[in-house]
């Protein structure tokens, strides 16, 4: 139902019968004549699978709460979240014996990774926003499977090796990794203030984006349009001074997201209503 109503929507708007704005348009969108509808772009991450840790369970609880508002409201997402799920699970074929105690993806209430879940569901986009529960932000050394390398060394791998995976099983699917959120003027990671690790939230970003342009996937700078300028999360979009957003946090998220669906349409990357169901 979705895809008809997307695929009217565009021979619409090209006809010129209706504009671009949008009633249920969220806070921030620009209202040009070139901009698609909310309900339009948000046909961009129909089919989707969004992939993460509490940033990403979270978002998943706005989106619901914005379906009394909106039942579109990305509402063709599978969204396969967890509080505490570690970035380092991306990279995981199966679940090793010695990790079964630790928080994991679920697929028909069964414990299951990444690789897994792709395998079965052929999702045509996979959005991976996770690494808050992994040693990413701080700059040690760690032997890992013969491995001496830093944090930032290991968000690059996870990302490697989860493209791997996915290309093995789903080689149509395309994978965009989300930016870590920035953190909070009140918060403290050990011994280190805000601004300390502002800056290690930032190297993984970047150390993440280098990594992602290495191997052809794409990389969404999400935390950008959420700082301050000192590069601090502001106060209104923040949860308990951490890092973790509000219902305000999530709506610049959203909108975020949709503003990346209308670059897409105008670098000639998307074309609305061109997507097709995965079989599953």
């Amino acid at each position: 139902m979705r895809k008809v109503i997307a695929v009217v929507l565009v021979l619409l708007l090209s006809a010129g019968i209706i504009g671009a704005a949008s009633a249920e348009a969220l806070p921030g969108a620009e209202k040009t004549a070139d901009r698609l509808s909310d309900t339009v772009l948000m046909t961009f991450f129909d089919h989707s699978m969004f992939v993460g840790d509490s940033q990403m369970a979270k978002f998943r609880n706005y989106v619901k709460r914005k379906w009394s508002e909106n039942p579109d409201f990305f509402s063709n997402v599978d969204f396969r979240a967890e509080n505490s799920y570690k970035f380092r699970f991306v990279g995981y074929k199966y679940i090793p014996a010695a990790e079964k105690h630790y928080i994991h993806l679920t697929d028909s209430g069964a414990d299951t990774t990444l690789y897994e879940i792709v395998k079965k569901k052929h999702p045509q986009k996979i959005f991976v926003l996770a690494g808050l529960n992994d040693a990413l932000t701080t700059d040690y050394t760690m032997d890992v499977q013969g491995r001496d390398e830093t944090g930032y060394d290991r968000a690059a791998r996870y990302v490697r090796e989860m493209t791997e995976l996915v290309r093995e099983v789903s080689p149509e699917t395309e994978i965009f990794v989300i930016s870590q959120m920035p953190v909070a003027r009140g918060f403290y990671q050990g011994s280190s203030d805000c601004y300390a690790c502002r800056d290690r939230f930032d190297l993984v970003n970047t150390t993440v984006q280098a990594e992602c342009e290495k191997l052809g996937i794409r990389y969404l700078d999400l935390a950008t349009g959420l700082k301050d300028k000192e590069g601090l999360m502001p106060e209104e979009y923040c949860e308990g001074g951490s890092f973790h957003l509000n219902d305000a946090g999530y709506a610049v998220f959203a909108r975020e997201l949709l503003d990346f669906a209308q670059a897409e349409y105008e670098a000639g990357r998307w074309t609305p209503g061109s997507g097709s169901v995965p079989e599953e």
